[in-house]
């Protein structure tokens, strides 16, 4: 049988916000379901001492005490996470199927290494 020589032109598509977000979306739904994200308070907090998170990411509607305390946490434990905004807890938690959650922790670096590249775009 012969190989077809056919090559697919590059279609390159334009990266705009509403894709990002969906792509961070799609990102942490698969870390959910992988078992390498965490939510909340208290777990994120113990995970941080434990330095077993490799991204943070918050809300942009957390309140400033808890995102206060949470960045406290990481700096306590001298932890060198990222800390990223994005979305709302309202929003993460619909896409997750979670109650509202305004602090996520990615336990993966390839799934944080990817989260962080697009929410730094």
């Amino acid at each position: 049988m012969k190989k077809s020589h056919y090559k697919l032109p590059d279609v390159e598509e334009e990266i705009t916000p509403e894709l990002l977000n969906r792509k961070i979306m799609a990102l942490l739904q698969f870390a959910r379901k992988a078992g390498k994200l965490i939510h909340g308070y208290e777990t994120c907090k113990k995970h941080i001492q434990n330095r077993k998170i490799d991204l943070l990411v918050l809300a942009g509607d957390l309140s400033a005490q808890t995102r206060t305390k949470i960045v406290k946490s990481a700096q306590i434990a001298e932890s060198r996470i990222p800390i990223k905004e994005f979305s709302t807890q309202e929003e993460l938690g619909s896409a997750l199927g979670l109650p509202y959650t305004g602090i996520i922790g990615i336990l993966d670096k390839n799934f944080a290494g990817k989260i962080l590249s697009y929410i730094e775009q």
